[in-house]
């Protein structure tokens, strides 16, 4: 067996292996290769479109190959709607030989209509279900909870925007502590302020610090491996003991408040940066994830932030239309919670109190190009009526709840002629 034909067959078989629908055409457009998972989510068996012409199943697909081949550019993340109901995501790159020349086109297609269905509905949960603490990991709330309630310092790790302020004034509320919510931000206050802004001042003059202020209640210090390394050892210290000292005084006194503090992820770690051991292991540590590993929580996030925002403005709260909650899915968020309020915000806006917000009224960041979009200046006339046929075919089966016999009167065309449709169409 030859090199070429050892790796045809493994090509192959990894293209068979695949959780995804692949297409290969040639630059013809004619199909060369049509997996398993293509069979499974179009109805469409090899046999009958392998060595037949892409568009005459697929136009707006075929378009969008032809594209790929002739700007010799590949695209990702390409939302389509095949069917009502039927949600894919569409990566497709051109083929070329070993000159360069382009040969075909290769169509990866994954199927995330049940992940849209689920997050549609974990969006459209029971009204009254309280969202809050839903902002976090329930399992995560549970144990910084534990360890909060039994007077443990608590050091919260994360990334920017993951809500760890917002998780420390959670707590403090939960525990319902008498006292206040007093938050330092260690990197803001001037080195040579921080002993007295922390302890407070003993002489002629007395002044309390934020220790305090914060009696009976809880001090979060935020950003705490950004303190001077002598101020992390007195800070220590009084987690030993229990007990500090004002800056110009003697006498010891005792902590009255819980210990809150946050690092970012590199002070999270193992190698804490510059945290030192000995106040690094004065606290229980809990990470709180950024969004891109917690996507189940999105929906209800979205949720959230769109009614905040939309009862700031006075109105409703608009839903998310699938094309927009599988582009809020796609996108990883950098700027974790913040990031998200704000898209959320933009798109109260941009929705000026439609009730539905699509894709295009997100943040351009978080947009999805729509395989419409992409395909919609090259797409023949033609095209659109067999669409619009196409989606009243597709909507009048679902009001008769599947049952052809009644879909074809309410059409008023044969049984026999919406068998056929239903096959031109793709949506037996």
């Amino acid at each position: 067996m030859s090199r070429s034909e050892v790796m045809e067959a493994v090509l192959s078989g990894l293209l068979g292996a695949m959780n995804d629908a692949v297409t290969v055409i040639d630059n013809e457009g004619t199909v060369l290769y049509w997996n398993r998972v293509a069979e499974e989510t179009y109805g469409i068996n090899g046999k009958d479109i392998i060595g037949r012409k892409i568009g005459d199943f697929f136009q707006r697909e075929s378009i969008m190959l032809f594209q790929v081949m002739e700007s010799g550019r590949a695209v990702y993340q390409v939302y389509h709607e095949p069917r009502p109901g039927m949600h894919v995501m569409i990566n497709a790159a051109p083929i070329a030989d070993a000159a360069g020349k382009t040969i075909g086109a290769l169509s990866i297609e994954r199927d995330v209509s049940s992940y849209v269905k689920l997050s549609a509905e974990m969006y459209h949960h029971p009204e009254g279900q309280p969202l809050l603490p839903a902002v976090f990991p329930a399992g995560l709330l549970q144990r910084v909870k534990t360890v909060f309630s039994l007077g443990q310092p608590l050091l919260l790790g994360g990334e920017g925007g993951v809500g760890r302020t917002s998780m420390a004034e959670w707590l403090h509320r939960s525990a319902g502590r008498s006292g206040r919510f007093v938050m330092v931000s260690c990197g803001t206050v001037p080195e040579g302020m921080l002993e007295a802004e922390l302890f407070g001042y003993q002489g002629e003059e007395e002044r309390p610090g934020k220790l305090d202020l914060a009696a009976e209640g809880t001090l979060y210090l935020k950003d705490m491996d950004a303190l001077p390394p002598a101020m992390q050892e007195k800070l220590a210290a009084m987690l030993r003991t229990s007990r500090f000292e004002r800056l110009g005084g003697t006498a010891s006194v005792p902590l009255q408040c819980r210990i809150c503090g946050s690092v970012g992820p590199q002070a999270a770690g193992e190698e804490a940066g510059r945290l030192l051991p000995s106040l690094r292991y004065a606290f229980q540590l809990y990470t709180v994830p950024p969004l891109r590993e917690r996507k189940q929580d999105l929906p209800e996030l979205c949720r959230l932030f769109l009614d905040q925002a939309a009862s700031k403005a006075g109105m409703t709260g608009p839903e998310l239309a699938p094309d927009a909650l599988a582009a809020v899915l796609a996108y990883d968020w950098p700027g974790n919670l913040s990031q998200l309020r704000n898209a959320m915000e933009y798109a109260v806006a941009a929705a000026s109190g439609s009730g539905t917000v699509t894709s295009a009224q997100l943040p351009e960041y978080a947009r999805l190009r729509t395989l419409n979009e992409l395909t919609e200046p090259d797409l023949p006339l033609s095209v659109h009526s067999g669409e619009w046929e196409r989606a009243r075919i597709a909507e009048t089966l679902e009001r008769a709840n599947g049952n052809k016999a009644k879909a074809a009167r309410m059409l008023q065309i044969s049984r026999g002629a919406l068998y056929y449709k239903l096959k031109q169409y793709g949506l037996e």
